[in-house]
């Protein structure tokens, strides 16, 4: 069940952007920029760029051509409705929670003794769905809670609610490619960034399975991107950005090692930063030469190995693949791969 307690689904526009912020300048880059951009096809326009279509890139070049250029999009699923759900409900405890009622919790714990009291005003100021959730969402909702309840508890308040949520920020800016100076634009909305001592963290809540080995590093890349966006951004109130971390409410599910909070100095980061900054160039580059090969494997085909022996080493994207019907590669399999894909299910 798709639910949002806030009412409107869609997200702000760029007339709301501007309308907010007065920045004309990131407002006409965003007018003026296209995901299916090439220099010839579109000479007049610019790359737009997203955290998530970068991932996608990364992911799969060939989905993303599907996706931007013949703008073939999925449709939700159990794991996109559940992470909408859930950011939903975030986003409404921001704006809703309110002062009052954080300083009565904080009363009836330092003040009166009484924590039970203290739970139910805060917990039961969330509302209850018109009907019941089924992906999961009353858990992650439930262990987010606790963690912003314990939060509170720590901070006492201070520095407690976020300064941004579902930040909407727009900028623009130059990557260089085969020695030229291409201009982008970016943009994206940055779940919650907090004030701290020094400047400023960013934080995003995941709602799919946490395994640190892999995520560590995908997460850092992912921070890097809204890092990178806020400098070349007018949103100055926001900057230094100190500190970035990711919370994981529901990260036990499909086998992953549970809920996990993580937070870092964005210090000596570099690697991430360095990594964004390949990936935007080698996603120009794609747009410039127009070259988006599929990309099915989980790993690398060794020269002395036969497809089978490499499929059954590392498996195939495409078990989680939707656009499998529009891809250039499957529509060359054999029933070999359609064999593995039924097996991988």
């Amino acid at each position: 069940m798709r639910w949002n307690p806030n009412g409107d689904d869609s997200r702000p526009t760029i007339d709301d952007y501007l309308a907010e912020t007065g920045h004309e300048e990131e407002a006409e880059s965003y007018r003026m920029s296209t995901y299916a951009w090439n220099p010839t096809l579109t000479p007049d326009k610019k790359l737009r760029v997203t955290k998530s279509s970068l991932n996608t890139h990364g992911w799969c070049p060939e989905q993303y051509y599907i996706e931007k250029f013949k703008g073939i999009r999925s449709g939700d699923n159990p794991d996109t409705i559940r992470g909408k759900n859930v950011h939903d409900m975030m986003e409404w405890f921001w704006a809703n929670f309110t002062k009052e009622q954080e300083e009565r919790v904080l009363e009836l714990v330092h003040v009166e003794d009484n924590m039970a009291e203290a739970r139910e005003v805060f917990f039961l100021s969330f509302p209850t769905p018109p009907e019941p959730y089924i992906y999961g969402e009353d858990e992650q909702i439930a262990q987010w809670a606790e963690w912003q309840f314990q939060r509170l508890l720590h901070t006492g308040g201070k520095q407690w609610r976020p300064v941004g949520v579902e930040a909407n920020i727009q900028a623009f800016r130059y990557v260089e490619v085969d020695g030229e100076a291409v201009p982008i634009h970016i943009n994206g909305f940055i779940d919650t960034l907090f004030a701290d001592d020094d400047g400023f963290a960013l934080m995003e809540l995941k709602t799919g399975k946490y395994k640190a080995r892999s995520k560590v590093p995908s997460m850092r890349k992912e921070m890097a991107f809204y890092k990178m966006m806020l400098e070349h951004s007018k949103h100055a109130e926001f900057l230094p950005i100190t500190h970035w971390g990711w919370e994981f409410p529901g990260g036990g599910i499909k086998d992953g090692e549970g809920a996990k909070i993580y937070y870092e100095p964005t210090e000596e980061k570099w690697a991430a930063m360095k990594s964004v900054e390949k990936a935007l160039q080698r996603l120009v580059k794609a747009h410039i030469d127009m070259d988006f090969p599929p990309s099915p494997w989980l790993g690398r085909k060794k020269d002395d190995e036969t497809l089978e022996d490499m499929l059954a080493r590392n498996g195939m994207k495409c078990s989680w693949c939707d656009y499998r019907e529009h891809c250039s590669f499957w529509s060359l399999t054999d029933e070999f791969l359609d064999k593995i894909m039924e097996e991988e299910r």
